[in-house]
């Protein structure tokens, strides 16, 4: 425990760097996505927007999918931080570029690959739960997590701007050079790890067969992971649409970026507060507020037409809603042994990505046949329909323990 003791602290100052900064290029960027195919790529039909945007989250997330176990299982015998390293200088060249495709599938694919090599919040969050103590971990997640929220805020605010200031170009470049900064953040901290112990470890677990890795309370907890990855993603392409739908087609990317940048603030505030409540009590008095509050806020932003109105609506949500995640992974991290966490997380990630596919395609379908409000709509009915399984899952595993 001695390491850990030395170099927890130091892992979660540059890992929340890092992801601050990871997370506002990719923030810059993909919020805007909707607005680039249709006003730069000229895609205005709404059927056929629909299929790309869709597509665009599709085989995106296909390849977090495929990848982000296989970089899982290697971080459990080589160590954390070579796939951080990766994830963040291979990828960075790999975002400028799609700023200068001209096709929607030459746009997709490029994503695809991003994807395939990424994958940094699951390795940051493996390296987390791998190295800090117990106690703290509730409350490492849930800072961890308000890197993430609050460089997406940061992102979004900065690529709204920029777009509206010069063009979608220099938004796709500004997520290039954050990844690249944030490899050096990564360059200082420590896995706190012998390979070799891990990797025999790893070999004897295999030994023991797939069961012995993943348990049945670990795959209710996956299917947790699935649920929410499928409905925090149903309307989230089609956000800058809605906007659009408010102000007009000038203006969307600017209020898309502002809206986008408070939301983010509700985030911070949930990740950091959940995250800590999390470590004090039992997940399943926090699950509760946490769905009731989401189902409300979600619904409000299928009406009204006020960008001020749509904005407060789903700065609710995020209050309410980004306490999910620390509240889960602090579930999944009680119920998995400390040499397993690498795949159990990896595993989580992926699956949760699962459900983002589905959600792809599910918005996609809502979007070209249902509209906007509709989609937004289904959204809030995926809330309410999780609410009663998350109840049910999380309070059969706490009593379990």
């Amino acid at each position: 425990m001695a390491p850990q003791k030395s170099h927890w602290k130091i892992n979660i100052v540059m890992l929340w760097f890092s992801q601050l900064l990871i997370m506002a290029g990719y923030s810059a960027m993909v919020p805007f996505i909707s607005l680039f195919i249709k006003n730069e790529l000229g895609i205005t039909d709404q059927a056929e927007l629909a299929k790309y945007i869709s597509a665009f989250s599709f085989f995106g997330t296909l390849g977090y999918v495929i990848f982000c176990p296989i970089w899982g299982a290697l971080g459990d015998k080589f160590g954390i931080k070579p796939m951080l390293l990766r994830g963040t200088f291979v990828t960075a060249p790999i975002f400028a570029m799609m700023g200068y495709v001209n096709t929607p599938a030459m746009l997709i694919f490029l994503r695809f690959i991003t994807a395939s090599c990424a994958g940094t919040t699951a390795a940051s969050n493996i390296m987390v739960v791998r190295t800090t103590p117990e106690n703290r971990q509730g409350f490492a997640l849930g800072l961890l997590s308000t890197a993430i929220w609050g460089g997406s805020m940061l992102g979004n605010f900065i690529g709204g701007l920029i777009i509206h200031k010069y063009t979608y170009l220099h938004a796709f470049w500004l997520c290039g050079v954050m990844y690249f900064i944030a490899g050096f953040a990564i360059i200082f901290t420590h896995d706190d790890m012998n390979p070799d112990s891990v990797l025999k470890k790893a070999v004897d677990t295999a030994a023991k067969g797939w069961r012995a890795n993943f348990t049945t309370p670990i795959w209710l907890m996956l299917l947790l992971f699935l649920i929410l990855g499928l409905i925090r993603n149903i309307e989230t392409p089609y956000l800058a649409l809605r906007v659009e739908e408010m102000t007009s087609k000038e203006e969307a990317d600017y209020w898309t970026g502002i809206i986008s940048a408070i939301v983010c603030i509700g985030a911070i505030i949930a990740g950091a507060s959940a995250g800590t409540l999390a470590d004090r009590y039992q997940p399943i008095v926090l699950i509760c507020p946490i769905f009731i509050v989401s189902i409300i806020a979600m619904t409000m932003q299928s009406f009204g037409s006020s960008p001020i109105y749509f904005a407060a609506s789903r700065t609710l949500l995020y209050v309410a809603a980004g306490g999910i995640q620390p509240v889960i992974q602090r579930t999944l991290s009680t119920i998995t042994p400390k040499e397993r966490r690498g795949t159990v997380f990896g595993a989580s990630s992926s699956i949760s990505s699962v459900g983002t596919m589905l959600a792809a395609v599910i918005g996609g379908v809502c979007y070209a046949t249902i509209g906007i409000r509709g989609t937004f709509l289904t959204a809030a009915a995926s809330y309410l329909v999780a609410f009663p399984i998350y109840f049910v899952i999380i309070r059969v595993l706490t009593r379990r323990r």
